[in-house]
């Protein structure tokens, strides 16, 4: 595989002297052109644990799966304690792990100034004697925000949902309530006994003595039968009204 034009070996007379795997170069490649930056490798690949005594440190440079290097912008050597240069390693970190890349070590008291790790292996950043709580914070946020891809049916969960909508329409408003206490209550009278006219006016009776007189005949009138059709008679002459009630009046005046 050719050496792409952002990389530069420096590594010659190392121990691990050997050029970093294709995947990796694949990985850098997607993202280090754009940036407009430059890498120089002084530490790469190595060979297997167990296999040569010309190798150091961990298993993560065997078979070239990391390196030890510097980044380079329009010619000068970036460094991460220059606040200005501070933004382009986070964004190579960030766009690493977005590139499949898993491991970042950088920091006061790891390797030089302005020198980085990267490469694959157990995910994580770390700072100086390669532990993870010694990591800076700069180096630990870029790690922790990059975006990674997320399927579709995560990316629509985790959208939230509309707000309901609000209607502009004022809601009518309530009646006062009714103050029953102050509505005077208007007492039921009772009707006063008229004077009777028309024929109880001309015997001498007073509305008293009418209503049990009205109830007494009552009782004397025959209860109402079905009618019957009978042959017609001649008519007879009927007592009137009158006559009827002054009789009574003389029975109950005894």
């Amino acid at each position: 595989m050719a050496t792409p034009e952002w990389l530069r070996y420096a590594n010659q007379g190392a121990i691990r002297r050997h050029p970093i795997n294709p995947r990796l170069v694949q990985a850098l490649d997607s993202f280090l052109p754009d940036l407009g930056v430059t890498m120089e490798v002084f530490s790469g690949g190595q060979p297997a644990k167990g296999t040569s005594s010309r190798r150091v440190g961990s298993t993560r440079h065997d078979h070239g799966n990391a390196a030890d290097v510097f980044f380079y912008k329009d010619g000068r050597k970036l460094d991460w304690s220059n606040p200005s240069d501070l933004p382009i390693f986070q964004e190579i970190v960030g766009r690493g792990k977005s590139a499949g890349i898993t491991g970042f070590g950088a920091g006061p008291g790891y390797m030089q100034p302005g020198a980085m790790h990267i490469g694959f292996g157990s995910p994580g950043v770390w700072g100086a004697g390669g532990k993870g709580a010694n990591a800076p914070d700069w180096l630990a946020q870029a790690y922790n925000g990059a975006s990674t891809p997320q399927p579709a049916a995560t990316q629509i969960a985790a959208q939230p949902s509309a707000p309901p909508q609000q209607s502009n329409t004022p809601a009518p408003p309530l009646s006062p309530p009714i103050n029953v206490a102050s509505h005077q209550v208007t007492p039921i009278q009772s009707q006063p006994q008229q004077a009777p006219t028309g024929l109880l006016a001309s015997l001498g009776v007073d509305a008293a003595q009418a209503n049990p007189i009205f109830a007494a005949m009552g009782q004397m009138m025959p209860e109402q039968q079905q009618p019957q059709l009978q042959p017609m008679q001649a008519p007879q002459s009927m007592p009137a009204l009158a006559d009827y009630i002054s009789q009574f009046l003389k029975t109950r005046m005894v």
